[in-house]
């Protein structure tokens, strides 16, 4: 942050000017609303002056203009709620102009596109120049977006016919670039663009810089001599005196002096933790600081409690969206085949991401995101602007598709190899998401080699799986003994859970088989299969000789885990999470025949 000097005009050897007033504050006001509406009137038959909306056209044309402005490095240490404040600001008014294209000769309008800034648009305090000060307004801030659009314009040779210059300079605030700012103010000062071909507008945030990028085909290169006209009573030929600010300023004369105390002591930046599920991993992994945000700690299933707490005081439960949730993904459980199932497994992640997008704060400037959220926050744009670490706790999006569609080339009649099926637009945050994050954070070995390979710039952090203490086995003969041994398949009798490829490969072997499921649903699944269903709340790892789970997709193995803890052997694919080791066996996914060779060589150990 830069410093301003306690009085800064008089530090920069400008006369100081006026303190405001309220009788100047007052007629401000009247001015404002006067020429609103004699703008909204003189406008209101311009038909080239519009909405214009997203489209997919130009996005692969050159890039005509760009500009990077810092977003961090305006205003005092003390200042911070505002800086904050206009970054969010930006984060929520960037979305109105990204991606939109303007054909030739459409004008741009900022306040016709941007629409008014108000609370329930998502705003909040921000810095606004205004009489000379920098004083907290709703929606402050957003004169940067219209900065680098004007400058980004500039140097792309389109066409600005109308700009004003702000009547104070902010000190290292990315405007003023080349002696070119704009300044708006809703709604009659307002920032215009066009030009004589299709030109498309792209604004992003990343971590620390507001980017606004131009592409189109115009007919000759960016001229410097790009028309600009500029209201002749905001020009200068002097440079305007830098800015005081409210929550910095000494003048107690000042009838503004002490009605902004309550943004006073805001912490110069929070981390929050966006969670989905509780892990043992990544809870021993988080920072202790952090603002944790939650589903409802019980998990709500229709007012039941079916799971454990949180270890950790929550800063925010999502309890609406909690139960929605659960009730939407209640209604679609056993729906197999039509996309349903899996698709109200996104909706239910869509759902939290939004109630977690509401509630975080501007101040929450760094923030720890569950894989499953990730893509849903992207599409929001709450990420823009801010440092992120991603919990990737389950596999990509994309990477589980393609595993499914693995399957589902082999068993092309399985339903549950088919219904999961992502939207590419979804697919494609998630992406952005992943290269954009500071670091990757995972226990999943399958996972950690795939995002090392997919994303080489982003470090993936391998976490160790937290396995639980053995149990000792009450009062059961060796469990290797019985004949025929019995394995176990931990899982529903669903095909991504591998249990086609496991039915195929254990026909004809001498063996027993528990299935954590119910005959009336799997039981055509194990035809031909001496099956034992677990429907019982006993432990399903008793009186078990071995646990087998060659899935296509898991992502936290905790039985297999367990068993390992209690010493017995395992069979099970690379996508089920853990790396070698002995008394596991790793098998090739979608393939039985290496499974049963597994299966026969494990089931002669047993016979020993």
């Amino acid at each position: 942050m830069s410093e301003h000097p306690a009085d800064p005009a008089t530090a920069s050897g400008l006369p100081s000017p006026s303190l405001p007033d309220r009788g100047g504050a007052l007629g401000f006001w009247l001015r404002v609303r006067l020429l609103t509406l004699w703008r909204l009137i003189r406008e209101s038959t311009w038909a080239y002056v519009r909405r214009w909306p997203v489209r997919a056209a130009l996005v692969d044309a050159p890039v005509l203009a760009q500009v990077r402005s810092p977003l961090w490095t305006d205003g005092r240490a003390d200042e911070f709620v505002l800086v904050a404040g206009k970054v969010h600001n930006l984060r929520v008014a960037c979305r109105a102009f990204h991606s939109i294209v303007i054909p030739a000769g459409g004008v741009m309008s900022f306040w016709r596109q941007l629409g008014c800034p108000s609370a329930s648009r998502g705003y909040v305090l921000g810095r606004e120049v205004r009489q000379g000060c920098v004083v907290p307004t709703l929606a402050g801030g957003i004169c940067q977006l219209s900065n680098a659009l004007a400058m980004a314009a500039f140097r792309a040779g389109l066409e600005i016919p109308e700009r004003h210059r702000h009547s104070a300079r902010v000190e290292a605030a990315g405007g003023d670039v080349e002696g070119l700012d704009a300044t708006v103010f809703w709604r009659h000062i307002d920032l215009k663009l066009r030009a004589s071909h299709d030109w498309r507008l792209e604004t992003e945030l990343s971590a620390e810089e507001l980017v606004v990028t131009i592409r189109g085909r115009a007919a000759a290169p960016a001229a410097s001599g790009a028309v600009i006209r500029v209201m002749p009573s905001r020009e200068r030929e002097a440079p305007p005196p830098v800015a005081r600010g409210c929550l910095t300023c000494e003048q107690t004369a000042c009838f503004r002096h002490g009605r902004h105390h309550g943004l006073d002591g805001v912490d110069q930046g929070r981390v929050a933790c966006l969670l989905d599920a509780w892990s043992p991993e990544f809870d021993a992994h988080l920072p202790g600081d952090a603002d944790c945000f939650v589903p409802e700690p019980m998990r709500l299933a229709f007012w039941r409690p079916r799971a454990r707490g949180w270890r950790r005081p929550a800063a925010h439960r999502a309890y609406l969206a909690s139960l929605l949730r659960a009730g939407w993904q209640r209604v679609w459980a056993r729906s197999e085949g039509n996309g349903r199932r899996q698709s109200s497994l996104i909706d239910g992640q869509r759902l939290l991401a939004r109630a977690y997008a509401r509630a975080l704060r501007p101040q929450h400037t760094h923030l720890w995101i569950e894989l499953g959220l990730l893509a849903h926050l992207e599409q929001l744009g709450v990420l823009g602007g801010r440092s992120y670490e991603v919990l990737a706790g389950t596999w990509p999006m994309a990477l589980v598709q393609d595993h499914l569609d693995l399957g589902s080339a082999r068993w092309p009649n399985a339903a549950s190899l088919r219904d999961y099926r992502v939207a590419p637009e979804l697919l494609a945050a998630e992406q952005r998401g992943l290269r954009r994050a500071l670091r990757i954070h995972t226990a999943h070995e399958g996972v950690a080699a795939y995002l090392r390979g997919r994303y080489p710039t982003v470090p993936v952090m391998q976490l160790a799986w937290q396995r639980p203490e053995p149990r000792p086995w009450p009062q059961l003969p060796d469990q290797r003994s019985a004949r025929p041994p019995l394995l176990l398949f931990p899982a529903a009798g669903l095909a991504r859970k591998g249990a086609l490829d496991l039915s195929a490969a254990l026909q004809g072997l001498p063996c027993r088989l528990r299935v954590l499921g119910s005959a009336a649903r799997d039981g055509e699944v194990w035809r031909g299969l001496d099956v034992d269903w677990h429907v019982a709340p006993a432990d399903p790892l008793l009186g078990v000789a071995a646990v087998v789970l060659p899935a296509y997709a898991e992502q936290a193995p905790r039985l297999l885990l367990r068993a390992r803890a209690q010493g017995l052997p395992v069979i099970a694919t690379a996508a089920c999470g853990m790396g070698p080791e002995a008394g596991l066996s790793l098998v090739p996914m979608g393939d039985p025949p290496a499974l049963r060779a597994a299966l026969v060589a494990l089931l002669a150990e047993l016979a020993l």
